[in-house]
């Protein structure tokens, strides 16, 4: 009779080290990738045809990429858990603009719908939602 032992579990690397040090090396890391995205994004609209995920996909990676190396945030309107963390700008008027640190998918969504145009930043990316592209 053959006995079955438990895999190991396994432990992942990051949560063995000190908070102090994976904040430290989150910055370096996250800087390595947002380097990353924008030579991805140059090259990209250089050779269209040849990489073939957009600016919006780069910046989802991205804020996953943040979420699992920093943790959430919380939405600048309504305070609820955001996962993806990242900066959006919504232009509501001809000499309005609003800077968010980061909206829950309801407020990005009302954002849209009563902005003029709304982008989702990563330092010079950026990527806009189809629906909320400005008509002018």
């Amino acid at each position: 009779m053959a006995t079955v032992t438990a895999l190991p579990r396994r432990i992942s690397t990051a949560a063995k080290l000190p908070r102090s040090l994976r904040k430290e090396l989150a910055g370096y890391v996250l800087d390595r990738c947002r380097e990353v995205v924008t030579e991805y994004t140059e090259l990209s609209r250089r050779q269209p045809s040849e990489f073939p995920f957009s600016e919006r996909d780069l910046a989802t990676w991205y804020a996953e990429m943040r979420y699992k190396l920093l943790g959430a945030g919380h939405c600048s309107l309504c305070g609820a858990h955001v996962r993806h963390v990242l900066p959006v700008m919504a232009e509501l008027g001809p000499n309005t603009t609003v800077l968010h640190d980061c909206l829950c998918p309801h407020c990005l969504a009302a954002q849209e719908s009563a902005a003029r145009r709304v982008v989702v930043c990563l330092d010079q990316l950026a990527a806009e939602p189809a629906e909320a592209r400005c008509a002018a």
